[in-house]
């Protein structure tokens, strides 16, 4: 029953089982589940939205054999997983469809319980990617439409890319996070349409740039902040063309150290100048969150394009979204979408489940369901419809049935191992996740320590690095890629940050010489958490503006040291 005072819905404070604080349902909220017929949260949106993240996995590899084939397999899931697991040839393949697996539903057995213990029987694709519109992306995870990709991840349509991730139609680039039609960049976060971009944060429309933040459309540029449309300009100072590029030799780019003596230079200069509230564009109208792009009536999103009429929605990255509230990735005309994880092309009409792509709709409580329609608890399931527990039944069957259960849901609620009560209405509970927290994708964009992670009821799994034989360390690698020869490929190199072991692609070398950078001397592991710590967190907060003290809502760290400016400030100040 929603909260009314006469014919008007009103705001609702609750309290949230999970983190026990205060969250607000405001009337549009209530609208939305009255729409689409469900309960509202018991959790807080950005408990739900932790909860869902532990469901995806998109940057903790590992190898381990198919169970169907024998064959050696880059997966999602470690070797010691109890998941049955398939590479991508065998789980694709005509010879099986899920219903195999299907049983009926048992009346005197919790729903979620069942749940799992069908998921738990069924086989798991090694990775979350359209392997059939991929060529030569072996090395890589949740990805489409891309070829001779290594080590990226959450990516489509793109070209020659190592070690990025979050991207769409990207070529020859490497060390990116967040970018967009972007070519030949390099150690860059949040690049959209730039060309020779170089460990710059946020820049839009910008060609041969260097250690430069917030700018766009600029051209020969180098350390730059908060900048449009400007040309020739170092640390925000006009230079001449001819004074630019002698400028530029003194920085000797070239080298490793001349790259590190630039960096440490630019962050400080970064941080001595105002920050825009939120990340977006101008195209935006009516938005709240962060890195939000061409999007309307979007509230408290976060890594999100073309997403209207939505709230608390996450790596939406393919438009066209509308009507969605609580889902994360990946987007492509999704619609009418609820507490739904990793999900795309076409769906509608989901609510409470994971992995569900190829025009999914009018589905429940579903994990991997791929291109099926009206089914009710299935896992792993392929090109069906009308199917409860992965068995198929007639139009009519189905709905009796699931009408059933979900008065069973609600009368036999499950409660997990921290007495957290799921009825009808909540998304599965953290413990039945196949991924431990730190390889899952809440991990990286809401860090919990193992204490607090096992606290909230999320597996753990600690991690056991691969001990490799290094034969040369960071710190005596060539100073320049001239002088860096092929056998750089043969090496095993030690980190100069962590000590641990990586080596260089043979396409990876090829791009350093391309780009005229030296071989980097701290691994990719360590390269990515530097690119994951420019970037803000999902979860919100209350600061005040740097100039005129009113109070604004960010994302940005409330105890980092950046001058943080409202929006009118900023605009009055920068645009």
């Amino acid at each position: 029953m929603l909260p009314a005072r006469g014919n008007v819905i009103i705001m609702e404070t609750r309290n949230c089982q999970n983190c026990k604080q205060d969250f607000i349902i405001e009337p549009d909220d209530f609208s939305f589940y009255e729409k689409i017929k469900v309960p509202p949260p018991t959790w807080c949106s950005v408990c739900r939205m932790t909860r869902r993240l532990a469901f995806g996995n998109a940057w903790g590899v590992h190898f381990r054999n198919c169970d169907k084939c024998g064959k050696k397999t880059l997966t999602m899931y470690r070797p010691d997983n109890q998941a049955i697991v398939y590479c991508d040839p065998c789980w694709w393949a005509d010879d099986w469809d899920g219903t195999e697996y299907g049983v009926e539903y048992d009346s005197n057995q919790n729903f979620f319980e069942q749940w799992r213990e069908l998921r738990n029987r069924t086989p798991h694709f090694a990775k979350d990617a359209a392997y059939l519109t991929l060529k030569n992306c072996e090395y890589t995870n949740a990805i489409a439409f891309s070829k001779d990709c290594y080590m990226s991840f959450w990516a489509d349509y793109s070209e020659s890319v190592y070690y990025s991730s979050l991207l769409n139609t990207v070529k020859d680039s490497m060390d990116l996070f967040r970018a967009h039609k972007s070519e030949l960049c390099y150690e860059s976060v949040g690049v959209t349409r730039c060309n020779k971009t170089h460990f710059s944060n946020t820049c839009d429309d910008c060609v041969d740039v260097w250690f430069s933040r917030n700018c766009y459309g600029c051209t020969n540029c180098f350390g730059c902040v908060n900048m449009r449309g400007k040309s020739y300009m170092i640390f925000n100072q006009q230079y001449t063309k001819e004074d630019y590029f002698e400028k530029l030799k003194e920085f000797t780019l070239n080298t490793r150290e001349g790259l590190q003596k630039a960096l440490n230079m630019a962050v400080t200069f970064w941080n001595s100048l105002p920050y825009r509230e939120y990340t977006g564009n101008s195209q935006n109208v009516n938005v709240s969150g962060d890195y939000i792009f061409e999007s309307k009536n979007a509230r408290d999103c976060f890594m999100c394009s073309g997403v209207e009429d939505s709230r608390y929605c996450q790596f939406v990255s393919v438009p066209k979204v509308t009507n969605c509230m609580d889902y994360y990735g990946w987007g492509n005309s999704a619609s009418l979408i609820y507490e739904c994880a990793v999900s795309g092309e076409g769906i509608q009409n989901l609510k409470f489940s994971y992995g569900m792509f190829a025009n999914g709709l009018d589905s429940e409580y579903c994990g991997w369901v791929i291109g099926s329609k009206n089914n009710f608890g299935c896992a792993n399931l392929k090109r069906k419809q009308y199917a409860i527990l992965n068995k198929v039944y007639s139009k009519e069957e189905y709905e009796v049935l699931k009408a059933r259960i979900i008065e069973d849901m609600k009368n036999n609620p499950y409660v997990d191992s921290k007495g957290r009560v799921y009825t009808y209405g909540e998304f599965f509970p953290p413990e039945f996740s196949l991924f431990p927290y730190e390889d899952s994708n809440a991990s990286r964009f809401v860090p919990k320590t193992k204490e607090k992670a096992i606290a909230q009821g999320f597996t753990w799994v600690d991690k056991v690095e691969s001990n490799y034989d290094k034969t040369i360390h960071g710190d005596n690698l060539p100073q320049t890629i001239t002088e860096t020869d092929e056998s750089i490929t043969t090496e095993v190199i030690e980190c100069i940050l962590c000590a641990r072991g990586y080596r260089i692609a043979q396409g990876e070398y090829m791009l350093y010489k391309k780009l005229g950078v030296p071989v980097p001397s701290a691994c990719p592991k360590c390269r990515e958490r530097r690119r994951f710590d420019l970037t803000n967190k999902p979860i919100s907060h209350n600061t005040n503006c740097a100039k005129c003290n009113n109070e604004i809502h960010t994302m940005h760290d409330s105890n980092s040291q950046k001058i943080i400016y409202c929006e009118k400030c900023y605009q009055q100040e920068v645009m």
